[in-house]
């Protein structure tokens, strides 16, 4: 049966870090004269090595580092079937393979070296992997190998890089979200990444994105639920946690290494589709190898007395390989379907989110702008204010009372004239006074209030700074092809909405309204301090009239000067308080403009969101329309082979019962 090809993109999930310390220097280089076959390579790399994880180690990173994923035969479709004799040898020639190329190869030179290894078929969790997806057949390929007792699955196309694909578009936009020059490649390339993780893998981490067909390689005392591992990392690792332990040591699996790929088929098929009845084909592969086994036998055993009871036989099984391949081709519309569905769904939610934060953003621009422009104007006002208090202030004269000149008639002391003035006089002190304590607490609680809103601030920047980091991340998630549905997307949307609505939004919000109370309880105490002023002002203008009047009253000079330093005092306090009330305006103008900016920036990132969304719904799109022409294509080959089959068989049944 040829094999499908895997989605390599799923390379770019996170890796592990492997139980068993690497050996990253081992097995790097080989002469030309040594890479021609692959048993001349195994001893090459491993005859001087005692170790069998040494061996294995020394394989794995030969293969890492020289072999690149088939790329070319993959975006031009130029897709062959091979024997595994001639994929090892093609993989070696060429120096590019298929999951299945990097695996049998590894094997291969694993088995030259004296070690016990196997190809494993399997499900891997590739980019369009939603947790909760159904797998159905099986598209990669991994090895495990047996080294002192006990059997670890490599994984050495993961092992070996991961494919770039980015085109012009959306490198321009990942050059803009972060700020600086990254190169990606305008088509799709293979980019050597070695990650020696993948080598003697912890089964329990190795599960998470990979489950062989056959349950027994799952490397545990417990079989883990094909339903499990769809449903994601968090029920598998419950499960694991709950449930099972490593088993590395089993006579069963020694055994099964034995085989060749039809027996190992032939030996698992009832295993593998129990555990997943909906594989049905490999039922189909167990039957045509047995039906090839019949033939044989049929013209080889010379025990046999009737070989045209075999050759019926064979038919017979072929037809029930034909019966599974056409079941198998059954589920592929509602399969495809439910894919197709799904990816419109999450398309959908995904633009409902970005068009949130792009709504949100649209809000906060304008808010911003408002409030930087109220903040301008405030200031402008404030100018002719402090021009007009500090002119005030150098107009007082403390000696005025000395330069004018007296009334030519004069007050008697006690006149009713000179008795209004000093009552006015007297009136007007009290009301200072109980003015200098109402600006004393206004000053006091303005200072408390912009304190408070300081820490609001600060909060506030870092929920701002942290809740815009998350942004970037989501937004390169998503430019790699991740989407709603992916873990690492849901963890970042639920972070980016915690601190940019829960946290941020109810922060600014407060602040904002803090900040519209600072500004009137700073109008409020301008109001106060000119209403002093105005006293001041007016209480000098008596003393100067009570001065002309009964220029003999001595006393009044000591209070007029008094009364000019407070005077010139509350000045000096109303011109440092419109001093701060002007420094707070301009710090806030200055953080409406940041958050304006902020804003737009949020705004142009969940544009380019939009944009990268929409490609992707589009490459899912075309990646299962690719996948179900490709599955259609080798269930009709499957059945084409089938019908070739039986007609042989049935011509050589027809030939042997006519002898």
């Amino acid at each position: 049966m040829n094999r499908f090809i895997p989605t390599f993109l799923a390379i770019l999930f996170c890796s592990f870090c492997s139980m068993a310390q690497v050996d990253t220097s081992i097995g790097l280089t080989a002469p030309k004269s040594a890479t021609g076959n692959y048993k001349e390579l195994a001893h090459f790399l491993c005859d001087g090595l005692t170790g069998e994880k040494q061996k294995a180690n020394a394989i794995y990173n030969w293969i890492t580092h020289n072999i690149s994923y088939d790329v070319k035969s993959l975006v031009k479709k130029t897709l062959k079937s091979y024997t595994e004799d001639e994929k090892i040898k093609r993989a070696l020639k060429s120096r590019v393979a298929f999951c299945e190329g990097y695996a049998m190869l590894f094997t291969a030179m694993c088995r030259e070296a004296g070690l016990k290894a196997v190809n494993i078929d399997g499900y891997a969790k590739d980019w369009i992997f939603d947790d909760g997806d159904s797998l159905y057949i099986p598209r990669h390929m991994w090895s495990a190998v047996r080294i002192d007792g006990k059997w670890w699955p490599v994984e050495p196309t993961w092992g070996a890089g991961g494919l770039v694909q980015s085109p012009s578009m959306i490198r321009k936009i990942m050059n803009k979200v972060l700020r600086q020059k990254i190169m990606y490649a305008n088509k799709l390339k293979f980019k050597f990444q070695y990650k020696p993780e993948y080598f003697m893998q912890d089964p329990e981490k190795f599960i998470l994105k990979h489950l062989p067909t056959d349950p027994l390689w799952q490397l545990a005392d417990t079989t883990m639920p094909l339903a499990v591992f769809e449903a994601g990392d968090s029920a598998i690792r419950q499960f694991i946690d709950l449930y099972t332990k490593p088993v590395q040591t089993s006579t069963k699996l020694d055994e099964i290494s034995m085989l060749n790929e039809p027996m190992r088929v032939f030996e698992s098929a009832d295993r593998a589709y129990k555990f997943n009845p909906r594989y049905p084909v490999v039922l189909a592969l167990k039957q045509a190898y047995r039906a090839e086994s019949q033939v044989i036998k049929a013209f080889t055993d010379s025990t046999v007395q009737n070989g045209l009871l075999l050759i019926n036989d064979a038919s017979e099984g072929l037809r029930k390989s034909e019966i599974y391949v056409k079941e198998q081709k059954k589920s592929f519309p509602s399969e495809y379907s439910r894919l197709k569905k799904k990816n419109t769904t999450k398309n959908q939610e995904a633009k409902k989110c970005i068009t949130q934060i792009k709504t949100d953003n649209k809000r906060l621009v304008s808010e911003s702008k408002k409030y930087s422009k109220s903040a301008t104007n405030k200031g402008n006002k404030l100018k002719p204010k402090y021009a007009a208090v500090k002119k005030k202030a150098q107009a007082i004269d403390p000696n005025k009372l000395n330069k004018q000149k007296p009334s030519k008639i004069q007050k008697k002391p006690g006149s009713p004239e000179l008795r209004e003035l000093k009552d006015s006089i007297a009136a007007r002190n009290m009301r200072i006074n109980y003015l200098k304590s109402s600006i004393a607490d206004k000053m006091d609680t303005v200072k408390t209030l912009q304190d408070q809103n300081g820490a609001r601030l600060d909060s506030l920047g870092k929920y701002l700074v942290t809740a815009d980091s998350i942004l970037v991340q989501e937004a390169i998630a998503r430019i790699n092809m991740h989407d709603d549905y992916d873990n690492e997307v849901i963890m970042l949307t639920r972070l980016f909405k915690e601190l940019k609505y829960h946290q941020g939004d109810s922060m600014q919000k407060n602040y904002l309204v803090a900040y519209d109370t600072i500004l009137a309880k700073h109008e409020c105490l301008q109001k106060l301090q000119n209403a002093e002023m105005d006293l001041y002002k007016k209480n000098l203008r008596s003393m100067e009239q009570y001065a002309k009047w009964n220029n003999n009253d001595t006393a009044i000079v000591g209070e007029y000067a008094t009364t000019v330093n407070d005077y010139r005092a509350c000045l000096n306090s109303y011109i440092a308080s419109l001093s701060g009330y002007n420094d707070f305006v301009k710090g806030n103008k200055k953080l409406f403009t940041g958050l304006g900016k902020l804003s737009t920036r949020q705004l142009k990132i969940s544009g380019y969101m939009d944009k990268v969304e929409t490609r992707r719904k589009k490459l899912e799109t075309k990646t299962i329309e690719e996948n179900k022409a490709f599955d259609m294509k080798e269930n009709e080959k499957q059945l084409a082979q089938i019908k070739t089959l039986l007609d042989k068989l049935q011509k050589i049944s027809d030939k042997v019962s006519a002898n």
